[in-house]
């Protein structure tokens, strides 16, 4: 097969509630975020939770004035935001109130959506297709690992792993629905900012040359995703909050488990807030050498998509 010229990397950022640290320290770390973007010149998606939205009125003007895209991350994300297991109607209450509400604050449409906890299902993207969205990236095709909030999810493992137009009944199989499933990198292990914290940089590295490669011979994009407020963890936070879980009988219930998986995956993480900023604008700059790699939105990506296939 002929290597393509073009090889797609989409950046993306989830924009949590991060209730666990104050309004100024998000806005912080929101703006970390945008500071990497403009020094590589990277067009990226930034997905945020919508009831959370106007807290950011100064973050999103300087998003739109770089070009980056806000997506839809939900209504609140709170555990009882799972997509995966919520009725037909509350999910339509839940997408047609968080599309709205972002709508108003960014002043503009949100076509791009990635689910709370990468929690989807059939129902969700056919009413993603019915609003009018062009791209969901809520599943990690070729992700094994039981340390996600997904535990095992065995319906990453038969994903396509290029995107895919879902089939109405099945969120992991092609099908004929509007709305593009672009699935975050992965090759067993995710590419995503966690493992880029537990593994360190020269991993991280090694699964961006994989990825390259299997994009110049198929076209498939490279996804990152990344947190924007684990730029401001304070050295040691992983450990102090896992220790803290230990001690908690709460965070082993069942219900608990199914919706957040084993938190004790929080001690697997090794830099401070500081270090991962310094690695992730190191990797950023690495991703930015190869040849050929463009930086684009989820949407535009997927208008990208659609126009070829036209």
């Amino acid at each position: 097969m002929a290597k393509r010229s073009h090889v797609p990397v989409l950046i993306t950022w989830d924009v949590d509630p991060d209730r666990w640290t104050t309004i100024e320290r998000r806005r912080l770390a929101l703006r970390m975020a945008m500071d990497l973007c403009q020094e590589f010149d990277v067009r990226s998606t930034f997905f945020v939770t919508a009831r959370y939205a106007p807290e950011y009125p100064d973050e999103f003007q300087r998003m739109q004035a770089l070009d980056q895209e806000i997506g839809c991350h939900g209504l609140t994300h709170d555990d009882d935001e799972e997509y995966d297991r919520m009725p037909e109607a509350t999910q339509r209450v839940y997408i047609e109130d968080a599309t709205g509400e972002l709508e108003a604050v960014i002043g503009g449409p949100v076509r791009a959506f990635r689910s709370p906890r990468v929690k989807i299902s059939s129902t969700t993207l056919q009413l993603l297709a019915e609003r009018g969205y062009l791209a969901d990236s809520s599943i990690c095709s070729g992700r094994l690992d039981v340390l996600s909030s997904n535990l095992i999810n065995t319906g990453w493992l038969v994903a396509p792993r290029r995107p895919y137009y879902p089939h109405h009944a099945h969120p992991f199989k092609r099908g004929d629905l509007s709305v593009l499933e672009v699935p975050v990198s992965a090759l067993a292990v995710p590419f995503i900012s966690k493992a880029l914290n537990a593994l360190g940089l020269p991993a991280m590295k090694a699964l961006f040359r994989l990825l390259y490669a299997e994009s110049r011979h198929t076209g498939k994009p490279i996804v990152y995703m990344s947190h924007p407020t684990e730029f401001i963890l304070a050295k040691g936070a992983g450990e102090r909050h896992a220790l803290r879980r230990l001690l908690s009988p709460s965070f082993f219930s069942l219900r608990r488990i199914r919706t957040h998986g084993f938190l004790i995956r929080n001690a697997l993480l090794r830099m401070c807030g500081e270090t991962l900023f310094h690695n992730s604008r190191q990797l950023f700059a690495y991703m930015a050498s190869f040849p050929d790699v463009s930086f684009m939105t989820m949407s535009e990506y997927a208008g990208h998509n659609l126009a070829d296939a036209t």
